[in-house]
C-alpha cells in the first residue's frame, strides 16, 4: 500500500504542476499559474492540475486542463517509467 509519491515522481510532479508535492494526499486538484513550472504563465489564466496516486501499485497520474486548449495526461510508475493511456485513461479521459 502506497501513500505518497517515490523521489522520482515528485520530480515529474514538479515539472508538470510547478509546485512541490504535499506528502501523504492521494489525490488532489487546484489551480497553477506555473504549468510545466514555466514562470511565463504567471501573467495569464490558471491551469487546473489534478492528480491521483493509486494506492495499490503507487502509480501516479494527473492532469493538466487550461480553458483554451485540449486537456494533458500523464502518468508515471514508482520507478519513472511512463504508464500506458490505458492505465491513465482510468482516471482521466482525454478532451477531443
Amino acid at each position: 500500500m502506497y501513500n505518497s509519491l517515490s523521489e522520482k515522481q515528485k520530480v515529474y510532479f514538479l515539472e508538470i504542476s510547478g509546485t512541490d508535492y504535499i506528502e501523504g494526499k492521494l489525490y488532489d486538484s487546484f489551480p497553477t499559474n506555473m504549468a510545466y513550472n514555466d514562470k511565463k504563465w504567471k501573467n495569464h489564466s490558471p491551469w487546473i492540475f489534478s492528480y491521483i496516486i493509486e494506492p495499490e501499485t503507487g502509480s501516479f497520474i494527473c492532469e493538466l486542463v487550461h480553458r483554451m486548449t485540449n486537456n494533458r495526461i500523464y502518468g508515471w510508475d514508482r520507478e519513472g517509467n511512463e504508464l500506458s493511456s490505458e492505465i491513465t485513461e482510468k482516471y482521466f479521459k482525454p478532451h477531443l
